[in-house]
């Protein structure tokens, strides 16, 4: 079965509860299936040979691996799974500029409306991942 047939799963790392259950309410409406998680680690668990994965991650969560000296984590992360993070609409454009932006699989710049969430999710969801 391919990710067209597939009904797309997000794996959602979002700290904040009311924003978590908003961005789920959205997902679940435009059918994705959605799996909240409470840690990278988790997220790397779930990572099960879905064909159509994508891990919605806010940048608090991301456990210091946007830090450049931990680039080459962010980098591994992104060969098991299609990731893409919520950021601080200030720090896109800069990530943006940045080997961050060649290496996930899509940003989305915080607060967005429901539309640019699934738009990058959609982006993602054609990124080849080696898992």
């Amino acid at each position: 079965m391919d990710a067209q047939t597939t009904t797309p799963r997000v794996l959602l790392l979002e700290p904040n509860a009311p924003l978590r259950t908003a961005v789920q309410s959205v997902l679940i409406a435009e059918h994705f299936e959605v799996k909240t998680c409470s840690s990278l680690e988790q997220i790397l668990a779930q990572t099960d040979g879905h064909p159509a994965t994508v891990a919605l991650v806010a940048w608090q969560s991301m456990e210091g691996l946007l830090a450049e000296e931990h680039r080459h984590h962010l980098v591994a992360l992104t060969q098991r799974i299609r990731l893409v993070l919520m950021v601080p609409r200030r720090w896109a454009k800069l990530l943006e500029r940045t080997d961050v932006a060649d290496t996930v699989a899509g940003l989305v710049a915080k607060p967005f409306e429901a539309d640019e969430l699934l738009l990058a999710l959609q982006r993602a969801l054609v990124t080849v991942v080696d898992a």
